[in-house]
């Protein structure tokens, strides 16, 4: 399997790969454990460490409603990486106090587990603690809760109302990606977040973690954001426009993937990097104009995006990644210009097949410049190309740049004086045409 489709499947296998080494690992180990450290009571496998018992693994067909306090005489302290993992048959669980520690991946693949109350003594929940649990709807996460790592609650497609804990600092990247049911999380008691209308913010609103999937319509990011978490928007079904402030810097992976309806998207001058599988699947977008300030375009970062048929990319950009615009079937031409230093391969021009192999698109064109990355790729790839070496793609986007902030410029002042929600209805709708209508003659200013 080539690596952009290894990319693309990633944020969904990559747990399931560390829990197949993990649980090999744990194996191995046992296998070297004398019978005085280790005890199985028919469900769990119990480790003696320092004292007390870790539960190592469980019989995945055992039906569990709770975790033991005690073994033998001895405390029952921690559930170790993977140690219940695809334990199909636990519905909701209740585990004691007594447990303190509880490691990644857990709980990865309770299919059926509904509920689940942890223990008032762990400080995180950890790596992919509950990956995949999809009838995952409730959950008391305790006040001890300080850290809430990577992919914890991912693709738990049942959840929809999250309560965070008193203590919570950080939010690692992925957390609650793929949550396809998410509607609200409720931060009023933690002072280092806060969830406004529909979106959870850091305190300051310069980071935006998780957007809940009830938002529809268009969608202003507040202008104070400076980076968008991955997984922070993905599957927001119903949004169908983006308006991005010009303090945006970042946009992380998987950011905005399975955005089915998103069909427009109003990038500002500030941003400076589309992370990898960032737009991935957002099968209704049309079209995209990238601001002169944005230098990387990440590996899969609009793979299979089958509308989009219109892409401006400025002399900004250095980086287009590996696969950026696979699948995305209505693109037949582009313009590269002479700042990309590097193209990933199959960066665009190509489909992939129901077995997963790269198809060129025969019709497909580019422009570029000679002596240049773009023309490179288009020889290597036997792409249709003509050669541009006239230097004015720079004065092109200048007067784009141009064109563009004077429109913004005209809807900040509507927006600083009647506000973001009190604008009204005809001057959005003004501006948008305005802005489409600009939009629509630089492209054919471009491409002629």
């Amino acid at each position: 399997m080539n690596r952009i489709i290894k990319k693309i499947v990633s944020c969904m296998t990559g747990f399931a790969m560390l829990m197949a080494v993990n649980i090999s690992s744990v194996y191995a180990v046992e296998s070297l454990q004398s019978a005085e450290t280790e005890l199985t009571d028919g469900t769990f496998t119990y480790e003696m460490v320092n004292g007390t018992y870790t539960i190592t693994k469980c019989n995945t067909t055992a039906i569990v409603g709770s975790i033991p306090e005690y073994r033998n005489g001895y405390s029952v302290t921690a559930i170790g990486d993977y140690a219940l993992s695809n334990c199909t048959a636990i519905g909701s669980l209740k585990i004691p106090d007594t447990i303190t520690s509880i490691g990644d991946g857990a709980f990865a693949g309770c299919t059926s587990l509904t509920k689940v109350t942890l223990p008032e003594r762990i400080d995180k929940l950890s790596n992919g603690i509950f990956m995949g649990c999809s009838s995952l709807s409730e959950v008391d996460i305790p006040d001890s809760v300080k850290t809430i790592e990577s992919y914890a609650f991912y693709n738990c497609s049942a959840l929809k109302d999250v309560e965070l804990s008193k203590k919570l600092v950080t939010i690692e990247p992925m957390a609650f990606a793929q949550c396809s049911s998410i509607e609200n999380i409720d931060a009023e008691n933690t002072d280092a977040f806060t969830f406004s209308d529909g979106i959870l913010y850091d305190r300051n609103k310069t980071t935006i973690y998780r957007a809940s999937t009830k938002l529809t319509g268009e969608v202003y990011i507040e202008n104070t954001v400076k980076s968008i978490e991955p997984g922070a928007f993905s599957v927001c079904a119903g949004i169908e426009r983006l308006f991005f402030p010009s303090s945006v810097e970042t946009i992380g992976d998987d950011a905005f993937g399975y955005c089915v309806s998103l069909k427009k998207i109003d990038f500002a001058r500030g941003l400076k990097s589309i992370a990898d599988i960032a737009f991935k699947n957002c099968v209704s977008l049309e079209s995209v104009e990238f601001p002169l300030t944005l230098t990387e375009i990440g590996e899969g970062a609009f793979f299979n995006c089958p509308e989009l048929n219109r892409v401006i990319i400025p002399e900004s950009v250095e980086t287009i990644g590996t696969g950026a615009f696979v699948n995305c079937g209505k693109l037949e031409r582009i313009s590269v210009p002479k700042s990309v230093a590097s193209i990933g391969e199959n960066a665009f021009a190509y489909s992939l097949d129901d077995d997963g192999n790269y198809v060129l698109d025969k019709s497909f064109d580019m422009s570029v410049y000679s002596d240049s990355a773009g023309i490179k790729y288009a020889k290597d790839n036997g792409i249709s190309y003509s050669a541009v070496d006239k230097n004015l793609s720079g004065l092109v986007f200048i007067l784009i740049g141009a064109g563009g902030a004077i429109v913004i410029i005209v809807f900040a002042v509507v927006l600083m004086s009647k506000g973001r929600k009190s604008a009204s209805y005809s001057a959005r709708k003004a501006k948008k045409l305005a802005k489409e209508k600009e939009e629509e003659e630089n492209y054919r200013n471009i491409i002629e």
